[in-house]
């Protein structure tokens, strides 16, 4: 879809690449993980209400109303105006961020355990690529894998302002690079992992 015809309206607004989210409020936003999924589609490019509707299998009123709740937190603004035939204007919305990132410092407890879930899924992806390339895999405990998936978000969060203005890539593969950055990290910091994770993690860089 082209976005540039002769009769639309256009909104200044510099979009960064990776956001770090230290608001308490814009952390509860993103809680709900529609709005993830709609910042996450918005980063990838302007759409109108009725494409994220498509997208999303949602009603018309249902996105508009994740819509409000999200540019009143400033995490996605109008994009643009396009006149269409008939006087129609369609607004296009755009994420302020091709990827929001949570800060795991200053956030209470309860924001915290709303994230635990996706930083779980996270380290268990990371342990079982790192396995399936292992001569010798190893099973991780529960206790390990918790252990890990809390150092795992911090290391990406201490690396992610180095993204803060990278937009010559997309958000997955500017996600692909902070993963890779924060492993590399890791790998040279083995006393911040669990033993198990450490020995995979030296395993895959020998």
């Amino acid at each position: 879809m082209t976005y540039r015809p002769p009769n639309d309206l256009r909104v200044n607004c510099v979009k960064k690449g990776v956001e770090l989210v230290t608001s308490i409020a814009k952390a509860k936003v993103l809680v709900d993980p529609m709005r993830r999924e709609v910042v996450r589609l918005l980063g990838e490019r302007p759409m109108t209400e009725k494409e994220l509707a498509r997208a999303l299998g949602l009603s018309d009123p249902a996105v508009g109303f994740h819509l409000k709740i999200l540019r009143q937190s400033r995490l996605v603004h109008l994009f643009k105006k396009e006149v269409e035939e008939h006087g129609i204007v369609q607004k296009f919305y755009e994420a302020k961020a091709l990827v929001y990132l949570i800060s795991d410092l200053g956030m209470p407890l309860e924001i915290e355990r709303y994230f635990m879930p996706l930083n779980l899924e996270r380290a268990r992806g990371v342990i079982a690529a790192l396995n399936v390339k292992a001569d010798k895999p190893r099973d991780i405990s529960d206790e390990e894998l918790v252990e890990f998936a809390k150092v795992l978000r911090s290391t990406i969060v201490r690396i992610a302002h180095r993204y803060s203005e990278r937009q010559d890539v997309n958000g997955e593969e500017l996600l692909g690079m902070i993963y890779r950055d924060a492993l590399n990290y890791l790998r040279q910091r083995p006393e911040l992992l669990p033993k198990n994770v450490c020995f995979l993690l030296a395993n895959e860089f020998e």
